[in-house]
């Protein structure tokens, strides 16, 4: 079971505000609903007689208390709390999170390093200077020119 606490008057009155925005919401708007729709169509289709916001209140209550009992006392909403995780199923998704995780640092330093050679390929060809590794391509296609000779 939970327990509220309130401080002082001033959690009063909140308590009080959410008191009557609930009762005006779950009562007094569906009583206004089922007031209206009997005065809009029995009173002028059945000649009804015409319901005020009391009587409208009292109507929603009757349909709700009937549909309860035809239901056999089943609501709708639930307010069970689920079944815990056990340990084995807790530690799975921790792993599941883990590797995810991993793997998005992963993706993240590959693209970096994608972009990375990109520019420094950009970077080579830009200049006039050359790298060791420029420098051996160019001897591997020297060779290759001479034994076409």
């Amino acid at each position: 079971m939970k327990i509220f606490q309130i401080n002082g008057f001033r959690g009063l009155i909140m308590t009080a505000f959410i008191v009557c925005c609930l009762f005006a919401g779950f009562v007094v708007f569906p009583g206004l609903v089922a007031m209206h729709l009997w005065n809009k169509y029995l009173v002028t289709l059945l000649s009804f007689p015409v319901l005020n916001l009391f009587q409208g209140v009292l109507l929603w209550g009757i349909t709700a208390v009937s549909y309860f009992i035809i239901s056999n006392g089943r609501l709708p909403v639930s307010f069970e709390t689920p079944d815990s995780l056990s340990d084995t199923e807790l530690n799975m998704i921790m792993k599941k999170a883990r590797i995810s995780s991993d793997m998005r640092k992963i993706n993240a330093m590959m693209k970096k390093s994608d972009t990375f050679e990109k520019s420094v390929k950009s970077a080579d060809n830009k200049s006039g200077m050359t790298s060791p590794m420029s420098e051996k391509k160019l001897d591997d296609e020297n060779v290759k020119i001479s034994n076409l000779k």
